[in-house]
This record gives structure tokens, sequence and C-alpha cells, in this order.
């Protein structure tokens, strides 16, 4: 005798899969404008166009994090 599927249990692995797929998608993106900005931050702040407070202070991201994106501890 086989024990016949949930269809709540099945339901609900669908929804958990699916929100899962859309996390990582998420992430993927926050990912890629992530780096699109840390390019931004090395362009202007090496070429000494923006400081680091000033682009901290734009952007709402502690000054240490800017300076993480600059390769700086």
């Amino acid at each position: 005798m086989t024990k016949s599927p949930n269809p709540k249990k099945q339901q609900a692995l669908v929804e958990i899969e699916l929100a899962a797929k859309e996390w990582h998608a998420s992430k993927k993106k926050e990912r890629a404008h992530r780096d699109q900005l840390a390019t931004l931050v090395r362009e202007h702040v090496d070429s000494e166009l923006l400081s680091e407070n000033k682009v901290s202070t734009a952007t709402g991201i502690p000054r240490m994090t800017i300076r993480k994106m600059l390769g700086k501890s």
C-alpha cells in the first residue's frame, strides 16, 4: 500500500520553492547593483570628484563600507 501525497504539503513545497527561486534572483540582482555602485564610487572618489564622506552622505551607506568598496580597510 502506498500513501497518497498530501495536497497541502505539495502546495506548501511549491510555494517554498517559488519563494526561494525569487529570493535567489533578487540576491543576484542586488549583487549586480552593488557592483555597479562600487564601480561608480571608485571612479568618482579616485578622480577626487567626490569625497568618501560626500558619497557616504549621498548614499546613506556608512563611510567604512564606502572605504571597503575602495579597497581600503
